[in-house]
Formats: structure tokens, C-alpha cells, sequence
């Protein structure tokens, strides 16, 4: 399927000014850099081991921001949007107006990917943390692949769903299991080891890195993990593509 560079250009012009004209999409993006920024303001400032502490402010704030920025932010902001124009029929005339759903989606996709690593990255000083502190090109890799698998679950939700209040319903329990991942990691040592099979559990690790030891330490099984969820959510992603089409609701 050949994909027009103009078309996609289209399509993400197109984005770029709803996002525009409704900024309650950049809610989830903003809130996560607004609550650190407050909890920072409020929390007292330690270092792991200081004063009894078993973890640092930053690297707490930090990872919560995270977790809330790309298991949030990425669902919501690719599953929504899709509901909502297929609800407003609006998708219908996109797709009768030659442009493909791969170009749609990708010419969607990259505003998305872009306002959510940019957030990823305010996250650093927003935390109190400097950018000396982080290993930036593990940070920025492991960071980008979770909100890419992040978007992806959520233009599946988006795909099966036929308006924003079945996508919202879809998309509430796995936001939930998602965000609750980094504290049933400590429930029991059985669960812990089946979620750090999964892309938040991986992300989950490397906050945990910045709140209670400073050191992480990028292995093949992360690596593995990671691309294995990006693979996945992609063949089901084809699938349902396949199956259910944008337009045929």
C-alpha cells in the first residue's frame, strides 16, 4: 500500500489545528507537568537515605508523572479522537476523500507521539531532577517505545469502539491496571515477576530506578519485553484494522 507524504502532511495539518482549537486534549500531558510541579512544591525535598528515606522527591515525582503522562495521556489522547469522528461521521468523509487509513494514522499518530515526549522530557526539570541525573538515551528510548505502545492500545480501542462513551468504558479498566502497575509490583513477588513482563512494568523499573536507587540498568529482557508489546500491539492493531476498517461502523 503506497502512502502519500502530502496526504499524511494533510491529514497532521489537520490535527495540529483541532488539537488547537480544543486544548482539553492536552489535559492529560499538562495535569502530569502541573501536579509534579505542585507536589514538588509541596513534598520536602530529600535524597534517597537522607533523613531515613527510602527514596528521593524527584525520582518519585518523576516516575509518577511518567506512569500518569504515558499510560493516560497515550490512550486517551489516540482513542478518543477516532471515537469522536466516527460518532461525528466526520472519519466517514476523510476516508471517502481518498485519503488512506494508514496515512490517517500516521498523520494522527506523529502530533500525539510528539506532545507526549516533549511532556516526557519537561517531566525532568518539572521533578527537580537535572538531566545530569538521568541516562537520557535510555530514558528517551524506553520512555518513547511505552507512549508509542501506549497510542497503539489506544487506536485499537478507538477502532473497535462505535462512539467516546464505549471507548471511555473500554478504556477505563486498562487505564486502571496500567496505572496501578508500579504498586501491584509490590503486592506479592509472583505478581511483581508477571508484570514486569509488560511495557509498564519495564517503565515502572526504570522509575523505580530514579526514586530508590539512581541506577538503572538496561538489560536484553527489557529489551525484549518492549519490542515484544510494540509487535503485538501492532498484529492486533492490523487486525482489527483489517477487520473493522475506520469506516464501516
Amino acid at each position: 500500500m503506497k502512502l502519500s507524504i502530502r496526504k499524511i502532511n494533510a491529514v497532521l495539518q489537520l490535527r495540529l489545528k483541532l488539537i488547537a482549537s480544543n486544548m482539553s486534549t492536552l489535559f492529560t500531558p499538562i495535569f502530569a507537568i502541573a501536579f509534579v510541579i505542585v507536589m514538588k512544591n509541596l513534598m520536602p525535598d530529600v535524597e534517597i537515605g537522607e533523613e531515613g528515606s527510602p527514596f528521593s522527591t524527584g525520582g518519585f515525582l518523576l516516575s509518577f508523572g511518567l506512569i500518569f503522562n504515558i499510560a493516560i495521556g497515550g490512550i486517551s489522547m489516540s482513542s478518543s479522537p477516532i471515537a469522536e469522528e466516527k460518532e461525528k461521521n466526520t472519519l466517514r468523509v476523510l476516508m471517502t476523500s481518498s485519503v488512506k487509513g494508514g496515512e490517517y494514522f500516521i498523520g494522527s499518530m506523529i502530533p500525539t507521539l510528539l506532545i507526549l515526549i516533549t511532556a516526557n522530557v519537561l517531566l525532568i526539570p518539572a521533578s527537580g531532577m537535572s538531566f545530569g541525573e538521568i541516562p537520557i538515551p535510555t530514558y528517551f528510548i524506553i520512555t518513547s517505545l511505552a507512549t508509542l505502545i501506549s497510542i497503539l492500545i489506544g487506536y485499537i480501542i478507538g477502532i473497535y469502539a462505535k462512539n467516546q462513551g464505549q471507548a471511555t468504558l473500554i478504556s477505563t479498566p486498562i487505564l486502571i491496571i496500567l496505572t496501578s502497575t508500579p504498586v501491584l509490583r509490590n503486592f506479592t513477588e509472583n505478581l511483581g515477576e508477571v508484570l514486569n513482563y509488560t511495557f509498564v512494568g519495564v517503565l515502572a523499573k526504570l522509575a523505580d530506578s530514579f526514586s530508590f536507587s539512581g541506577d538503572y540498568q538496561w538489560n536484553a529482557i527489557d529489551t525484549t519485553v518492549l519490542l515484544g508489546w510494540l509487535v503485538l500491539t501492532l498484529g492486533i492493531f492490523f487486525y482489527m484494522y483489517r477487520k473493522n476498517g475506520l469506516d464501516n461502523d
